[in-house]
């Protein structure tokens, strides 16, 4: 777990803004966040801290009514929730 954490604070370190190629990084980034805050309970708070550091993303969407969600809030629903490290049972095709 440690070697997870040290990799996604490296990462997070590299990042720099730089228009549209940022936004999709930013993008693909929130949602491994929220996967792993949400799925790995050793690293939910660093993922709360790497979400709050990465702040709001903003992708267009082409005219859809898509919304990216915001990781720190996404986090805590599902904390609030208890379902921090329980996986699905199912998918959803």
């Amino acid at each position: 777990m440690q070697s997870a954490g040290r990799l996604t604070q490296r990462r997070l370190a590299a990042l720099q803004p730089a228009g549209t190629r940022y936004a999709s990084v930013a993008y693909t980034m929130n949602g491994f966040v929220i996967a792993v805050g949400s799925y790995v309970k050793a690293l939910t708070e660093l993922a709360l801290q790497t979400a709050a550091r990465i702040g709001p993303v903003t992708v267009d969407m082409d005219g859809t009514a898509c919304k990216v969600p915001y990781a720190p809030d996404y986090i805590q629903k599902v904390k609030k929730r208890g379902a921090i490290g329980k996986k699905r049972k199912t998918t959803k095709c």
